[in-house]
């Protein structure tokens, strides 16, 4: 019997596409079913609260090329008359950007932008984008399609960036972990026009693992200010050889990190009384290893264990995150709820702090990090048990259900009567600061008096000890600290 043939054509004057089997034939009629639905329903009406988004792929490979995004503006905001629709396109390697990624940041791009419409376009890794123009060509076909009502046929739909061009992204390696699956490490130009490095898990593309900030081998970085981090410049291609780059440890990129080194002033780090203590570390999560490093070389007389369960996380961050282990940073390769209860059975020596900084693989809890059995009462009890007497405990919570979050709050409590909590802006993260029942202190309301010239010494302390650096800590405790609350 002779084979089928199989094509589908695109309205009168649309080319054949051939297609090999039946099922290939049915999913491209659903596609372009749905696509249909989606233009009726763009060009029908309006709506704020929707974040209806497509992905168009590259024509000849069939990968994800443009993923598109249509966020209205609210019917209550003042838009000029003139000023229907606009294209938006994210620089390449900005796309994880609170502002970009989320619902909430992507109604503020809009307002912004102060246009009825704005399509947001991100890029995809992998593929080839020549300029801002071969851009524009390549998406001007079908712009129209997602217009908003009303919008006059021949008005033109102006394309807006961050600085004018695509921003730049350059993968420097990739690999697979049997626990996480596919990863790559990127670099790319931040839109405060630094250079950034970045480990992503391609199961969740759209969260940055790990990040780290990239210096010239050959200058030192004390001039670089951080402040202006999340200010828009030109994104082009560096001058710089990846080959002579490095990482600066004097820069933690994720603001959770900073908050979990600031709640070091809660122990005393920096004052006279505290001089010549020794301070041991419990870390479980390692990531590229910025934190145990930024510990390790700017606080005095610290020693750092890191828990890690991925063996391939390790090997990256060793090889491209800058991570040397020495007798004052090491790592136990295992599970981190394995290794509290082992330290616990043998009666090991006891932490000043405890900090989990571990993500959740489970996408369909709404608590990302940690693990739901890291914050289980029996778990948390022997974190207290494991604690010196002055020992804190630091938890980096990402949770997205209210009900769970205060579940989880209530049984950290349980164990820790006091919390400090610090939220980060345009986040989900939170740290929570947690204090044992038995530590030599007063309330609350003393722990916070007391906090401002603590947060002083420890700056002064860390930005003074640099041990086996000659880079200098970004960073400000007493901005991180001053708006801490109490659970």
């Amino acid at each position: 019997m002779p084979k089928p043939i199989l094509e589908m054509c695109l309205g009168e004057d649309g080319a054949p596409t051939r297609l090999v089997q039946v099922s290939e034939l049915l999913s491209a009629v659903r596609e372009h079913q749905a696509y249909s639905a989606l233009r009726k329903r763009l060009r029908t009406g309006t709506d704020a609260s929707s974040n209806l988004s497509l992905t168009l792929c590259h024509t000849k490979t069939g990968l994800p090329r443009y993923t598109l995004t249509v966020q209205d503006s609210s019917p209550r905001t003042k838009v000029p008359g003139s000023k229907h629709f606009a294209i938006f396109i994210v620089p390449q390697g900005s796309e994880t950007a609170w502002i970009y990624s989320s619902g909430e940041g992507r109604k503020q791009l809009a307002a912004s932008a102060n246009f009825r419409r704005l399509v947001i376009v991100a890029m995809h890794r992998n593929q080839e984008y020549t300029d801002m123009l071969a851009v524009q060509s390549e998406l001007s076909p079908m712009v129209m399609d997602l217009a908003p009502p009303g919008m006059p046929a021949n008005q033109q739909v102006p394309f807006l960036s961050v600085g004018g061009d695509l921003g730049w992204r350059e993968e420097v390696s990739q690999g697979v972990s049997q626990m996480s699956g596919q990863y790559c490490v990127e670099n790319v130009k931040g839109e405060d026009g630094e250079l950034y490095r970045r480990l992503v898990f391609l199961s969740n593309a759209a969260l940055v693992q790990s990040e780290s900030r990239l210096v010239s081998s050959n200058t030192t970085t004390s001039q670089k200010k951080k402040k202006n981090k999340r200010k828009s410049k030109s994104a082009a291609a560096p001058a710089i050889s990846s080959t002579s780059l490095s990482v600066d440890s004097g820069f933690l990129c994720c603001a959770h990190h900073e908050i979990m080194v600031a709640g070091l002033a809660l122990l005393g780090v920096g004052m006279p009384e505290s001089k010549d203590i020794p301070l041991s570390v419990l870390l479980v999560g390692l990531g590229g290893g910025g934190l145990p490093q930024f510990l390790r070389d700017f606080v005095p007389n610290v020693s750092v264990e890191v828990v890690e369960l991925d063996p391939v996380v390790l090997e990256v961050a060793k090889e491209w995150f800058g991570f040397r282990p020495d007798d004052r940073l090491t790592v136990t390769l295992g599970d981190g709820l394995d290794r509290i209860c082992a330290l616990e059975k043998e009666g090991a020596g006891l932490f000043d702090v405890i900090m989990f900084d571990v993500d959740n693989k489970d996408s369909t809890v709404g608590m990302s990090c940690p693990p739901a059995a890291f914050v289980e009462a029996s778990i948390l009890q022997k974190v207290s048990s494991l604690l010196t007497p002055r020992g804190i405990f630091i938890l980096n919570l990402v949770c997205r259900d209210s009900v769970l979050r205060k579940s989880v709050l209530q049984r950290v409590s349980d164990v820790f009567p006091t919390i400090l909590s610090r939220k980060i802006e345009g986040e989900v993260n939170e740290v929570l600061l947690c204090i044992g029942a038995d530590k030599e202190t007063s309330t609350s309301a003393h722990i916070l008096q007391s906090l401002n010239q603590a947060a002083k010494n420890l700056q002064s302390t860390l930005c003074s000890n640099r041990t086996g650096t000659s880079r200098c800590p970004h960073i400000d405790i007493v901005d991180l600290l001053k708006d801490l609350k109490v659970e």
